[in-house]
């Protein structure tokens, strides 16, 4: 392998001193998880208006890194959703990679854009997710009313800046500010 460090030249200090350098890769699936915690709040209105915050947290990073952000790890986040929030396996698990593996695709076909225009897109992200969902959801046998799905999207919607804020913010603590930002002090 190119780029791989010596293993035999190495000490086990200096082995676990390479490996812990990595920690930054969990970063975005540490703030993803955090976010679907967060989504386990309990609210006192009886319709779900609690936004997606973890599908968003997924559109972000794979919008920004996506080699962070993998399909998979989306997927891996989607059982652990399923399993926080009582849902049928693999509902969450399938369309958090799918929509990560989306976001992939239509990064590498028409590049960086606006932020108006990424909350755009991932209006329209959310609204699909909670209508395949909705779907996937009856298919399971757990059938959810489509109407109330309606104020997670707008709230889901309404949040998209607040989340990519905070993304933005882990990534700059955990990476460092870009070359020519400055300091990175807000």
């Amino acid at each position: 392998m190119r780029g791989a460090p010596p293993w035999r030249l190495m000490n086990a200090a200096e082995r676990r001193r390479y490996w812990w350098g990595h920690w930054r890769l969990g970063v975005p699936a540490a703030v993803t998880l955090g976010l679907l915690v967060v989504m386990t709040a309990p609210l006192m209105v009886s319709v779900p208006v609690f936004p997606e915050l973890g599908l968003l947290s997924i559109f972000v990073w794979a919008t920004f890194q996506p080699r962070l952000m993998a399909p998979w790890a989306a997927f891996l986040l989607g059982l652990l959703a399923d399993l926080l929030f009582a849902q049928p396996l693999g509902v969450n698990a399938t369309l958090f990679a799918a929509a990560a593996g989306f976001v992939r695709m239509f990064e590498a076909r028409y590049g960086h854009h606006a932020h108006g225009f990424d909350w755009a897109v991932a209006g329209g992200v959310v609204m699909a997710f909670e209508l395949l969902s909705w779907q996937l959801q009856a298919l399971a046998g757990q059938p959810i009313p489509l109407a109330p799905l309606g104020w997670q999207v707008l709230t889901s919607i309404a949040s998209y800046p607040l989340v990519v804020s905070l993304c933005a913010w882990a990534q700059r603590r955990a990476f460092g500010p870009e070359p020519g930002q400055g300091s990175g002090r807000l």
